[in-house]
């Protein structure tokens, strides 16, 4: 009654011609079998369902106690997979290789996605000796058994590893805890959308501007505004600062790889200007910078530096002072709606109803730097976009970013980026 039961739990909360579907699927793209069986090892779906089985395992199958056998084995496989919470590689009793991935439903393991029937190697001498030998005890006719060995694929361990997550990422998105998963998924396709959006967005700026835009796309002070804003505006900032760090890398692995490491390391140095314990974040570092360098994929590079970054963003609104930030984001907004105007302490202090000498204070100890000094920085970054269009005169865009003399706006622009607006126009024109 136990199998039974598991066996509905599947059917239950997917519907058994989707997970045909997948199967097959994954079978015609891999040529490789995978069945879903439940926890006593017997599979879900009726025998002439599916394609899970190789000629070998029918030969198997068909034989006196062999299909016992297999079922014995698929439900102990099954077992240890769901004990250590991931793909669990073995060799079935007949000689294959083949692995398990846990299907856990609420915590408790329901069925296994089984895959394999595969060689890992070019059959030797040795092979068919204990061919022979562990299957003795089922017929002592191995002539079919040792032809449909032959047909089997020989693929490498690496293949067998790729597979068996395949499948593990397969397991956990037919449970609900899969289908909780469903929104990274979505998110992921939204990124690559987003990606492709960047390309778009920057050749058509190239295009107006004559060539490709030199510089770093990573400002540790527009991180820091962008930080003090809101979470979303800062996830929205950082998502196309790494879309716009992949497109600059040309998609090279290696430089993207760098870049995103980078990103992270700025990220911390950021943190710890915002008065934050550096301690909090690196274990973040750590762990994916560690990822990064682990990867072969630039998707998945990219993927690891979006994940980083919404565990910085939680991990900063855990730590930071909430009444107080309040007030400073507060001041943040007013600073970004009002910076084109003549803007003094007392109109930015106001806006929090805080009186001026305390409004600075606060806003020093959570930002690391005057209340003036963070306005400049804002008009600095407005105009350095407004500088990408040639069409703006430097006297207008001064006027436009809340500088009435031109001059006094290339005095502060060269003091924060070492360059004048017209030398960084020429560069960015390169």
């Amino acid at each position: 009654m136990k199998d039974q039961t598991s066996q509905n739990r599947i059917i239950d909360f997917v519907d058994i011609g989707t997970l045909k579907e997948i199967l097959d699927s994954f079978t015609t793209t891999t040529s490789l079998m995978a069945d879903i069986v439940d926890v006593e090892g017997i599979s879900i779906f009726p025998r002439s369902g599916i394609k899970k089985c190789c000629r070998f395992c029918r030969i198997i199958y068909g034989l006196k106690d062999g299909n016992n056998r297999c079922q014995s084995a698929y439900k102990r496989a099954g077992k240890q997979a769901a004990m250590f919470g991931e793909p669990y590689i073995f060799r079935c009793p007949s000689g294959l290789i083949e692995w398990a991935a846990p299907i856990i439903l609420n915590g408790e393991h329901v069925g296994t996605i089984i895959c394999g029937q595969v060689l890992m190697w070019k059959p030797e001498e040795f092979f068919w000796i204990e061919l022979r030998e562990m299957n003795k005890s089922l017929t002592t006719d191995f002539q079919d058994l040792f032809e449909a060995v032959r047909e089997l694929p020989i693929i490498s361990g690496h293949q067998v590893q790729a597979a068996a997550y395949l499948l593990y990422v397969v397991a956990n998105y037919i449970t609900k805890a899969g289908w909780e998963n469903y929104e990274q998924i979505k998110e992921f396709a939204s990124q690559q959308s987003m990606y492709y959006a960047e390309i778009e967005n920057r050749k058509i700026l190239e295009k107006q501007l004559g060539s490709s835009s030199g510089g770093s796309l990573v400002d540790e002070n527009e991180i820091m505004i962008e930080l003090y804003k809101n979470e979303k505006s800062a996830k929205a900032y950082l998502q196309t600062v790494i879309f716009g760090l992949r497109y600059e890398s040309h998609n090279n692995l290696s430089v993207v790889r760098a870049k995103m490491t980078e990103l992270l390391v700025i990220l911390l140095r950021v943190t710890n200007q915002m008065g934050l314990e550096m301690s909090q974040f690196l274990d973040i570092n750590n762990n994916y910078i560690g990822k990064i360098y682990e990867t072969n994929s630039v998707e998945n590079l990219c993927v690891l530096a979006s994940i980083a970054v919404d565990a910085y963003l939680e991990r900063i609104k855990e730590t930071q002072n909430k009444p107080l930030n309040a007030n400073i984001k507060m001041m943040i907004e007013y600073i970004e709606n009002e910076y084109m105007k003549n803007l003094s302490l007392k109109a930015i202090s106001d806006s929090v109803c805080l009186s001026p000498g305390y409004a600075s204070r606060m806003f020093k100890d959570h930002m690391g730097m005057s209340i003036n000094d963070y306005v400049l920085k804002v008009r600095i970054q407005k105009a350095k976009k407004l500088l990408l269009n040639p069409h703006y005169q430097i006297q207008t865009i001064a006027e436009n970013v809340g500088f009435s003399d031109s001059g006094y706006f290339t005095k502060v622009f060269k003091t924060s980026e070492g360059i004048t607006p017209t030398q960084f126009r020429k560069y960015h024109k390169r």
